[in-house]
């Protein structure tokens, strides 16, 4: 495919990887088939430079295509977009890399100590920071990944090959190896399946996480550790920074999160264990016998600690190594570590610190601080369970299992229909009680039976592997104290109340309004403040950005957010306990997406106290670790926010008018939303059939169903509801509401007083200057001409033009309200980068978009018997792999 005359690296890294594709496609389809592909390309363009013509000539050679010329296309643009993110990947490290030679790199570790050490933290100080700091980012597996692993392997290749040609000075037979490297990869993506053929299990999901977990993830975090020691060194040269707390840590919800998902069962929980503890082995084992055939110091030369020579002189076997005890140690530490012999990551790193400690003792410190203390310090983060895997049960489940028991034992006949009160004053006695709850044989239904059989699986997996490789217990759908009395009952019951957290998780925007009355009830109960000092008086509370911006639109989401961190840090403060927030943000900005360093420098200061939790989910995971480099820029920038949050806390002085601001625009924004989405006749129809919301629950991609349980709009879960919505462009759930907001804030005036204090917010709110940015991303990324495409699937005419209409007026609204506040003549403006890029990518996106709707109609007129039913359904699976890929997101 042919791409930009500029000579810029970028476009020339696209001219390159266009040029290699569209040489694909002649060798794989012919001259004819790479000509069409161009038309497409450039009727495409030509509509989007206002050609009234190109949009008819573009339908026209789309709907002149059978079934295999369609798949063509969707395969020269799907991989095109493919390409072009690793060109722009690579371009972003280019950019980074320069920036750091010239030590003007903002969003570092580097920066944030220098802004630290400028503002008079002493050694002393900084320790204390680095001793409250706990970051963890929470891996989570949900159906918004549409890309097979197998392809992300193949891309991941074709990054490597694109950074060796451009790192090094190659010769021109190097130069046409990696090109030919780059080809194959290329024809192979092209001859492989984009999406799965059956459905993934929560294996696949599994597997699917561990591999960028072992490729990418363990050697970044220990990067940034070693590179924190080293900026630390650099400002504090006096202070001993060689033993540093693990200030950033990854874990996962992949095979323990069971909310709504009938496939994790305790026995696939069990294996994920083991699956992660294999991997955790599989990568130490690949480093220790690389250690073994390096570390020769011998006896001859140089002595060893006479515990390293007690050490091997007490290890079973022979000796394989005369005079090198370092390798003959390694030897035994290999047998037993492969044998699975070390019962947890602390016995392994005693036999790892017993080499590193002789080593330095004896002239050896460049090789105790080189690959071993690489090693000993992957192993101090990620142990033998390589992460702890987090339990989520809705709370409705708990409860429903009470119910049940109680009814069994006559204690209760109606739990669930107690006033809230009671609720209480039972559990309470229960906790209490010294009579077992659970039965050594549970003859209950079903899911009363699998509640019991979860807590007792959690209980063995700690018994077995070490309290931490499960140590988190959430209580989806929390809304009252009762729901996370009953996990404190199950934890007791099973002898594990002082070894897990056990955390509430708000979703709804007015179960975020009532979590402080709710955390307070819990803080005043005498056996639950007990529960809270086993774990040392901290708190985890978990919100949930996809439902709550779901149920009441995004600025009423974000406002009760903010508000309920606010006042959650308020009440944690006034009993002394430490929270930590758990934030479940999605990938999509309607789903709490974006930037998460503005995100947490945008918190309310009491509620960032250096403990937190951040889900990172669907492609968010491929985007940010496929490449090492955007891994290590993310866990910086992290790290960064973190970092100042916690050294800086007193930020700029939230006033009084700004909250004001905020609490009016988010209940005109939720009103305008819910108005729109709950309350307007025919909506839901609307949004079946101009989205391809039902053609996504057929996608093998995920292995959670897309609802809760039987039931409306409301059991639907956030991610199909934005994953639909972003494939036909509209992108409403990031938007709705935010311009009718704005325009009654200011009175439908833009030089009114209101838009002067948006503007001053904007300036000198973090909060609300996040909010703002993110806001105008979806605007910018939203396409009215094309939504009015996909509005052409609603079969009835005055319902497609009613709703339709209410779209486009209302995203007109907010861009007119965002451009007012940031004083720009247009969307995203203030980023032209940005900017660039979505204008460069859509007239590639959109004929995926018209073939995509094509396709659509076609499916829903066919019968699902029919020969070519499933052939069909495959090509529409390929078109939503390959938007999502052009848009960067899916939901």
């Amino acid at each position: 495919m042919r791409s930009t005359t500029e000579t810029t690296p970028l476009s020339a890294d696209i001219k390159l990887l266009g040029n290699l594709l569209g040489t694909v496609i002649r060798e794989q389809h012919g001259e004819d088939a790479y000509q069409t592909v161009e038309r497409v390309r450039a009727a495409a363009k030509a509509r989007r430079t206002g050609d009234a013509q190109a949009a008819d000539e573009l339908q026209t050679i789309i709907d002149g295509l059978d079934l295999d010329g369609k798949r063509v296309l969707i395969k020269a643009f799907s991989n095109y977009f493919q390409l072009i993110n690793i060109a722009e990947d690579a371009q972003r490290v280019r950019v980074l890399r320069q920036r750091e030679a010239e030590s003007r790199l903002d969003e570092s570790l580097d920066s944030a100590l220098k802004g630290l050490y400028a503002a008079g933290i002493s050694a002393d100080d900084m320790r204390g920071i680095l001793n409250k700091i706990s970051v963890r980012l929470v891996m989570t597996a949900h159906p918004t990944e549409a890309k097979r692993k197998e392809v992300l392997v193949k891309l991941r290749h074709i990054a490597q090959l694109m950074d060796r040609r451009a790192r090094q000075d190659l010769l021109p037979v190097e130069q046409r190896e990696v090109e030919a490297g780059m080809s194959e990869e290329i024809e192979e993506l092209w001859q492989t399946r984009p999406t799965r053929a059956v459905q993934a299990t929560v294996l696949d999901e599994v597997d699917y996480g561990v591999y960028f977990l072992t490729n990418v993830v363990m050697d970044a975090i220990v990067g940034v550790h070693e590179e924190l020691r080293a900026c630390l060194t650099t400002y504090y040269p006096d202070a001993d920074w060689s033993t540093l707390p693990p200030v950033l840590r990854y874990a996962s919800w992949i095979g323990g999160d069971r909310d709504g998902h009938p496939h994790v069962t305790p026995d696939v929980t069990q294996k994920t264990l083991r699956i992660l503890r294999d991997a955790a082995r599989d990568v130490y084992l690949k480093e220790i016998a690389f250690l073994r055939d390096h570390l020769t110091e011998s006896t001859d030369e140089v002595p060893v600690s006479a515990a390293m020579q007690e050490a091997v002189k007490q290890a079973p076997g022979t000796i394989r190594y005369p005079g090198e005890l370092y390798r003959e140690m390694l030897d035994v530490i290999y047998e037993k570590l492969s044998g699975d012999l070390y019962p947890t990551g602390r016995e392994l790193l005693d036999d790892l610190e017993l080499i590193a400690a002789s080593l330095a003792e004896n002239r050896g410190s460049r090789v105790a601080g080189g690959a071993i203390g690489h090693l000993i310090q992957k192993v101090r983060l990620f142990g033998l369970h390589l992460v702890p895997l987090d339990m989520r049960e809705d709370a409705r489940v708990h409860a429903a299992a009470l119910d049940e028991l109680f009814r069994a034992y006559g204690v209760a006949e109606h739990y669930l229909e107690l006033p809230e009160e009671e609720k209480q004053a039972l559990l309470s006695r229960e906790i209490d009680s010294r009579r077992p709850l659970f039965p050594v044989e549970p003859q209950f239904s079903e899911p009363t039976n699998r509640v019991i059989a979860t807590w007792r699986m959690v209980c063995w997996a700690q018994r077995k592997y070490g309290t931490a490789v499960t140590d988190t217990f959430i209580a989806s759908m929390s809304q009252e104290a009762s729901d996370i009395l009953a996990l404190l009952l199950f934890a007791r019951e099973v002898g594990i109340e002082r070894d897990i957290d056990l955390v509430p998780l708000f979703e709804t925007v007015d179960d975020l309004y009532h979590a402080p009355r709710v955390m307070t009830t819990l803080f005043e109960h005498p056996a639950y403040r007990a529960q809270l000092a086993a774990r040392g008086n901290r708190q985890q509370i978990m919100l949930g950005y996809s439902d709550s911006s779901k149920d009441g639109g995004y600025l009423a989401s974000n406002w009760g957010l903010y508000t309920a961190q606010k006042q959650l840090g308020e009440v944690c403060q006034m009993r002394g306990i430490g929270i930590e927030l758990f934030h479940g943000r999605g990938g999509s900005i309607g789903r709490g997406g974006g930037s998460t360093n503005q995100a947490i420098l945008a918190q309310s200061p009491i509620s960032m106290q250096g403990r937190i939790k951040i889900t990172e989910q669907g492609e968010v995971i491929a985007y940010r670790y496929n490449n090492k480099y955007i891994a290590r820029r993310h866990l910086q920038q992290v790290m960064n926010a973190v970092l100042t949050a916690v050294g800086t806390p007193i930020g700029n002085v939230v006033k009084p008018e700004w909250e004001a601001a905020m609490t009016f625009l988010a209940d005109a924004g939720r009103d305008a939303y819910r108005e729109f989405v709950y309350e307007t006749p025919g909506f839901l129809d609307y949004w079946r059939q101009a989205t391809p919301l039902n053609e996504l629950t057929l996608m093998p991609i995920g292995s959670r169903p897309a609802k809760r349980g039987q039931g409306g709009f409301a059991q639907i879960r956030a991610i199909p509801w934005v994953f639909s919505w972003m494939q036909s462009r509209a992108i409403i759930p990031s938007w709705y509401g935010v311009g009718t907001a704005l325009e009654m804030y200011c009175g439908g005036d833009g030089d009114c007083p209101g838009v002067e204090m948006l503007r001053a917010m904007y300036q000198q709110w973090p909060f609300f200057y996040t909010l703002i940015e993110n806001v105008q991303l979806d605007l910018a990324k939203a396409d009215m001409g094309i939504a009015d495409v996909y509005a052409g699937l609603v079969m009835d005419e005055t319902l497609r033009e009613t709703i339709f209409s209410r779209i486009k007026i209302e995203h007109q609204r907010a861009c007119n309200g965002v451009m007012a506040i940031t004083g720009q003549a247009a969307i995203l403006g203030n980023v032209p980068v940005i900017r660039r890029s979505i204008d460069l990518r859509n007239p590639y996106i959109d004929p995926l978009n018209f073939i995509q709707v094509a396709l659509v109609k076609d499916l829903r007129l066919m019968d699902e018997s029919s020969r070519d039913y499933a052939e069909l359904v495959q090509a529409v699976m390929a078109t939503v792999n390959g938007i999502a890929a052009g848009m960067k997101t899916t939901g």
